[in-house]
């Protein structure tokens, strides 16, 4: 089906979704309409309709247009990318091409969210990262070297150049693939209801763009719209009555439009309640997308305003970052010596605090560096000196509280330190339900015909935690998946 634009169309036989009827949970953040939208007088067509343009929409429509289906794009932003831009660009992928290594890889996810996170998602992840990462190098991503994600069973491949700057390259390279082979972005529209035939099949996306509504009308529809990180009333609704007042780090147009669309469709929705459904970091408060510090915090000791550790730092970034939430004035100091910063993955979160020009402080002893950021020096002095006693065979089981694996004495000057860290969003776990070909699926298992979703916003795959990586390759994966059961 070629893209062609129209004016006054045959409606007969087109229902417009509007957002009536929502649950009780939805209509709490006042997602409701009182009526559908007026129909629009312009149509654009396309095989199939894709909502957002990040990591899962891209990969979905180059899926798509690779199978000879004609693609549109839609982004509300003025640019592509959405919140996966601002990751570091880290993919998430099995210790080796085996069995069992996919097997460990899935069985980590699983662990981390205590068996509550989505495990059919995690198997195609380990079964589909590798070719999807090289599929993306066939169509002009670089990636770097692989390395292990320490201390869990999974490795990871960073997109080139490097951290937090390989990602806009990326969506260089999708955009012009996709726009070669007849794919179309229309950017600054907002997708404001799906558009069903009277089979009851989504057909379509009623748009709001720079000349007024627009109807988007296809045999299929994506979305991937992205998570609600930025819709207070939707944190505060589902996670916590105070999870609006948490710093957003990544894109502010996650305001969860794909999970109010879909539901006024009748889909269901899974893993949205409470802070379990929200991914938290301890960050700089300068530069809260880039100064993330998760490949330092494992190998480190953070340490409280009261000078006194609280954590398991080992447990990985997620766990910490929610840790922090419940510490004085919400803040942590990471401390770590020379021996630590040596680590190559800690030494790449120090290289990347100074490339942002963020604080890396320094002392010859750790009074000295407390005093420097603040923290109580006998107190912090005592904290160190107690956990230091405690490592035994690189943990620290005597500790308070205990370090399962990677703990190091913090003990050769100089010392360093980042601080301040605090609490952000990077982005939430709940999602559309959906199925393993991507299809969304009404609470009680049943299949929206035309309707497919991917992404953050979808499928419910992470619960309280994460793995790093985790989100990228799950949005590629079930990205690719969704365009290719789109076209199908």
């Amino acid at each position: 089906m070629t893209d062609r634009t129209s004016h006054n169309p045959n409606r007969r036989g087109l229902l417009s979704v509007a957002s009536v009827g929502l649950g009780a949970g939805m209509a709490a953040f006042g997602g409701a309409q009182a009526a559908t939208l007026p129909a629009p007088q312009a149509q654009h067509r396309a095989d199939v309709i894709v909502i957002g343009g990040g990591m899962a929409g891209c990969s979905a429509a180059l899926e798509a247009t690779e199978r000879g289906a004609s693609v549109i794009v839609l982004d509300k932003a003025g640019r592509l990318g959405g919140n996966s831009i601002l990751a570091a660009g880290i993919f998430a992928l099995p210790l080796g091409d085996s069995a069992a290594a996919r097997q460990d890889f899935a069985r980590e996810y699983e662990r981390i969210g205590q068996g509550r996170g989505n495990a059919e998602i995690f198997a195609l992840m380990a079964e589909h990262v590798r070719e999807n990462i090289a599929w993306l190098e066939r169509n002009g991503v670089a990636f770097g070297p692989e390395g292990v994600s320490a201390p869990f069973r999974v490795a990871v491949r960073n997109v080139g150049p490097g951290a937090w700057r390989g990602m806009p390259v990326l969506f260089q390279a999708m955009r012009e693939r996709i726009e070669a082979r007849g794919g179309r972005f229309d950017f600054g529209v907002k997708a404001r209801e799906l558009v069903m035939d009277n089979r009851g099949h989504v057909v379509g996306v009623r748009a709001a763009g720079p000349d007024g509504l627009v109807d988007y009308l296809g045999r299929t529809v994506v979305i991937a719209a992205g998570g609600y990180a930025a819709n207070t009333a939707m944190l505060e609704a589902f996670a916590d009555p105070n999870a609006g007042a948490l710093m957003v780090r990544g894109y502010r147009g996650a305001t969860g439009d794909g999970h109010r669309m879909a539901e006024a469709a009748g889909a269901g929705l899974r893993g949205m309640g409470g802070m379990m459904a929200l991914h938290i970091a301890a960050v700089d408060p300068d530069s809260t997308a880039a100064g993330q510090p998760a490949f330092a915090i494992p190998h480190a000791i953070s340490i409280n305003r009261a000078g006194e550790r609280f954590v398991d730092e080992s447990r990985g970034y997620v766990a910490h970052g929610k840790a922090v939430l419940t510490q004085p004035q919400g803040l942590t100091t990471l401390v770590f010596d020379q021996r630590i910063a040596e680590i190559e993955a800690v030494a790449g979160v120090v290289g990347n605090f100074r490339r942002l020009g963020l604080d890396v402080h320094q002392a010859d002893t750790i009074e000295a560096l407390a005093a420097k950021v603040g923290l109580p020096p006998e107190a912090t002095a005592h904290t160190v000196n107690a956990f230091n006693a405690a490592v035994q065979d690189g943990a620290a089981p005597g500790a308070s509280p205990p370090k399962r694996t990677l703990a190091r004495k913090v003990e050769q000057a100089p010392f360093f330190a980042l601080h301040p860290l605090v609490p952000g969003i990077t982005l939430t776990f709940g999602g559309v339900m959906t199925d393993t070909s991507a299809r969304v699926l009404e609470a009680d298992g049943r299949v929206i015909p035309g309707l497919f979703a991917a992404g953050e916003g979808a499928g419910g795959a992470f619960f309280e935690d994460y793995i790093g990586g985790g989100a990228l390759t799950m949005c590629l994966v079930m990205g690719r998946i969704a365009g290719r059961s789109a076209v199908a």
